[in-house]
């Protein structure tokens, strides 16, 4: 944890980065509008896919969730939940995650640490992000203004 700002954005100037993984716990909140945030800003200058680490797919993302989205012109209304395959791992230059526990949860099955980046380290807030999805609306408001806002410098910087 110490060293993750420094080590992710180290790994975003190393190589090309064509096709993006993004990951959360369940891929209905947070990687699922991150996902899609990235797709929207880099006009299909990269390949990207929304996966999650709970086991059951198919999951739609909360009402609220989708109307808070709309705000930002996400929308996940139609979005069902994707589990991690280890071919998603293969497929990925770059492997974007929102907290501990999914870096372990990467760790553990198989993902190269020279590939994940940590997306909280793009906007000099807190390394984690956390998960909204027990949080009430204000506080799921303000971690998705940070999805955005992180999303948009991580596409900035493979832009460049």
């Amino acid at each position: 944890m110490a060293t993750a700002r420094r080590d992710s954005l180290a790994r975003l100037n190393r190589q090309e980065i064509r096709r993006v993984l993004v990951v959360c716990y369940g891929n209905i909140y947070r990687s699922a509008f991150v996902g899609a945030h990235m797709a929207q800003q880099s006009n299909s200058q990269l390949e990207i896919r929304s996966v999650g680490l709970h086991p059951v797919a198919g999951r739609s993302s909360p009402s609220r969730h989708v109307e808070m989205s709309r705000r930002y012109h996400i929308e996940l209304a139609d979005h069902r939940s994707k589990v991690l395959a280890p071919s998603d791992l293969a497929w990925a230059d770059l492997i974007v995650f929102m907290d501990r526990h999914n870096w372990q949860a990467l760790i553990e099955r198989g993902a190269a640490r020279e590939r994940m980046v940590w997306l909280g380290a793009l906007d000099g807030g807190a390394i984690e992000i956390l998960d909204p999805y027990r949080l009430n609306d204000a506080h799921a408001e303000q971690i998705l203004e940070r999805l955005a806002n992180c999303s948009e410098q991580l596409v900035v910087r493979l832009r460049a």
